[in-house]
């Protein structure tokens, strides 16, 4: 069987496409008409058609053939029958087939040879499939390609620079989201990372990040007809370890365990996306630049300023002269002075924190401490206490005592009183004492 030359879009504005290829991803028209867009890609051809009337799009894989009419004798002897008619134009003769899939599957007989292009590669054809087995078998048998690698859950066929790769099918969330296509493709570049700052300076619309992933480096797009585009890095080195364990693997066993049945589906039925893809497109969209925008953020913080171009540190209070101070009349006055009392908040007591307790106290008591009397000093009853002489004060001892000296102060008249104070009676009560002042 020949090289994988050609990835196909059949899609229903052949314009909107050639404008995001050539000016968003920046690929270079190598050959154009009405109804034919072929890129400068190496190893494979990129290529644009148009659908007829009440097609929907889609995306065909072309191999070639030295002599088709050899190669459908050889199909039609192993039970595989063309569909349709052969097309015939002055570049090539194409054939058509069907996958167990459903996909289409163009054998090509070149009367020229295509143009070929310089940047990107295309590296990698990919059929993400839910009868595995049978497409294995069909890939495998029926178009007698030759396996080149088997993981857990693709195979990678030998088809030229650019391979085939049949991949097994599981609707799960996640990334990436090309797996969720039944035909996508990967286009690779040395250098990924400057690569994806470049299109993203032209517009274009990740729908993954690019990321470490089991094929190494990678990041998809998304083109003007939904379709995601797979974007590589270099293949991953494999350790010279696991390279001498795949060549003592026991390949029957291997064989059995990578290639399984993983759906009882049925194909036809599966829509060009699967079940959950056109709800998690606008998700992932949204993560994505999600993501983005952190990673501006730390290295915004790393370089010690934010986003907006000023200090990381705590934002210093500014005044603003158009939102003026406001009192509130449901709140009294002092309710939110500092230690005041907040009627609107009763005080609650920390239940973490123990009362002191003395320790004449008994244990287990709390609570403020009773009043104990004083046998020395019985309570008055009905009247104030009586006057009790002091012996080690002399009689009169009210009045001036000589050995204070009385020292008058500036700060207060020379009355003695308190400018607020009263030193008469007070009404209703016993007749006032000398006050200290006074003594």
């Amino acid at each position: 069987m020949g090289r994988l030359s050609v990835v196909v879009l059949f899609t229903p504005e052949i314009g909107r496409q050639r404008e995001f290829y050539e000016k968003t991803l920046g690929l270079e028209s190598a050959a154009s008409d009405a109804r034919w867009v072929q890129f400068g890609t190496r190893d494979a051809a990129l290529a644009l058609r148009p659908v007829q009337d009440g097609e929907s799009a889609r995306i065909e894989l072309g191999f070639d053939v030295p002599s088709l009419d050899q190669r459908l004798a050889l199909l039609k002897s192993r039970g595989v029958v063309p569909t349709g008619t052969v097309e015939d134009s002055a570049e090539c003769r194409i054939a058509r087939l069907t996958d167990p899939e459903g996909n289409v599957v163009q054998l090509v007989e070149r009367r020229k040879p295509t143009a070929g292009g310089r940047w990107p590669r295309l590296s990698h054809a990919i059929i993400n499939a839910q009868a595995f087995e049978a497409c294995a078998h069909f890939y495998h048998d029926a178009l007698g390609f030759k396996m080149i690698e088997e993981r857990e859950h693709w195979i990678e066929f030998d088809t030229g620079a650019a391979s085939l790769t049949l991949h097994a099918w599981r609707d799960a969330d996640g990334l990436p989201l090309a797996p969720d296509q039944r035909v996508s493709f990967a286009l690779m570049d040395d250098d990924l990372d400057a690569w994806a700052d470049e299109l993203r300076e032209r517009g274009a619309r990740f729908a993954t990040s690019p990321t470490e992933e089991e094929i190494g480096r990678m990041a998809e797009v998304e083109d003007a007809d939904g379709w995601f585009v797979v974007l590589r890095g270099p293949s991953p080195e494999v350790p010279i370890e696991e390279a001498l364990a795949q060549d003592f693997a026991d390949e029957d066993d291997a064989r059995i365990e990578l290639i399984r049945r993983t759906g009882e589906a049925e194909p036809g039925a599966r829509p060009g996306f699967g079940s959950r893809k056109l709800a998690r497109k606008k998700v992932e969209r949204v993560a994505t630049k999600g993501f983005d925008a952190l990673q501006k953020t730390r290295e915004s913080e790393r370089s010690g300023s934010s986003p907006g171009g000023g200090s990381s540190g705590p934002r210093p209070f500014t005044p603003r002269p158009d939102r003026p101070f406001t009192s509130r009349p449901d709140r009294p006055a002092g309710a939110g002075g500092p230690g005041g009392p907040r009627p609107d908040r009763p005080f609650t007591p920390d239940p973490r924190r123990t009362p002191r307790v003395p320790p004449d106290r008994p244990p287990g008591m709390s609570g403020p401490r009773p009043l104990t009397p004083r046998p020395e000093r019985p309570p008055a009853a009905g009247g104030p206490r009586p006057f009790t002489p002091r012996p080690d004060r002399p009689a009169g001892a009210g009045g001036p005592r000589p050995d204070r000296p009385l020292t008058p102060r500036p700060d207060r008249p020379s009355s003695g009183g308190h400018p607020t104070r009263s030193t008469g009676p007070r009404p209703g009560g016993p007749p006032r004492g000398p006050r200290r002042d006074d003594r």
